[in-house]
């Protein structure tokens, strides 16, 4: 039997026996697994008048409000779930993302810690107190905590590359490329991790290795201006500017970037081609909402030189 037919089946079953609580509580993990959470919330509610007490529901319904983006229901539910079940990891844990998504880090640092105690090797949770530890700008804390979290689930690769972040924010650039490194082993497509091996080598003005990982990150991700910027800026400094010239006119070709034709701008400014210069700096401002460089900047430069 297909997902359909038991979904089918499982209404059938209500409507033959509306007293069917099993085929309710059935059908309501199937509504929110397929995305029918109006549907999950009307047997959850019926289930609730019938058994009041019972914290699996309101569980249930806590992730019913959260998947339809009502945070301050889903916390209520979670909250009757916890004060049913006080001692449910899963149950505070996700009491604690819905804090959290509501701004009050304060009680999702508590309820995640709550979760550590009572499931003293949850991944899940270390990251989550690592990530607020991050916002906090607490670094010590956060890569203690994203290195339980790597321990008790090492092909977790967003926790390394967290981990990863916060090396390099505290300039630990040895082991920000190592765990870089195992992100790479355990995702090869994620661009982010090249991007930022390239960054720290063009800190350690290694740019030779800078080129290569932003040429990786571009290859992984077309669209990466960040990197795009980065690698013309490294090119021109090593005046290689035929050879950035040659990337931004392929990019060029594929689509109107504001970014793309103000960094042409700045190649055909140490060609001295003011003319050329002119009409790239015109056409970044004609595609501004692509454009991430100073706006007023980019306009007044274009007409000092337009009024030359």
């Amino acid at each position: 039997m297909n997902e359909t037919e038991r979904f089918e089946n499982l209404q059938t079953a209500i409507k033959l026996n509306p007293n069917n609580f099993q085929a309710r509580r059935e059908l309501i993990m199937q509504c929110l697994d397929f995305g029918f959470e109006d549907t999950a919330l009307f047997h959850i509610k019926y289930l609730l008048k019938v058994f009041p007490s019972d914290a699996d529901l309101y569980f249930n319904l806590g992730i019913c409000y959260e998947k339809l983006k009502n945070y301050k229901l889903a916390l209520n539910a979670y909250e009757k779930a916890v004060e049913l079940k006080p001692q449910e990891p899963d149950f505070l844990y996700n009491l604690a993302l819905v804090y959290e998504t509501l701004g009050d880090s304060t009680a999702a640092m508590e309820n995640f810690k709550k979760v550590i105690f009572y499931k003293n090797e949850d991944a899940n949770a270390f990251f989550s107190i690592g990530v607020l530890y991050s916002k906090e700008n607490n670094s010590d804390m956060a890569i203690k905590c994203y290195k339980k979290a790597i321990e008790y689930n090492y092909s977790d690769y967003f926790a390394h590359f967290n981990l990863a972040n916060e090396y390099k924010k505290t300039k630990q650039y040895d082991f920000a490329l190592l765990e870089y490194r195992k992100v790479l082993e355990l995702s090869p497509d994620y661009a982010w991790a090249y991007f930022n091996i390239a960054q720290i080598y063009w800190e350690l003005n290694r740019s030779d290795d800078a080129i290569l990982m932003l040429k990786k990150t571009i290859e992984k991700n077309t669209k990466d201006w960040e990197a795009i910027k980065l690698l013309i800026q490294i090119l021109i400094s090593k005046n290689k500017i035929n050879e950035a010239q040659k990337i931004l006119n392929a990019l060029e070709k594929n689509s109107k970037n504001g970014d793309v034709y103000y960094l042409l701008s700045r190649i055909f400014e140490l060609k001295s081609d003011n003319k050329a210069r002119v009409d790239y700096l015109a056409l970044a401002l004609e595609n501004k909402n692509t454009l991430t460089f100073d706006l007023s900047s980019v306009n007044q430069e274009y007409l000092r030189l337009k009024n030359k």
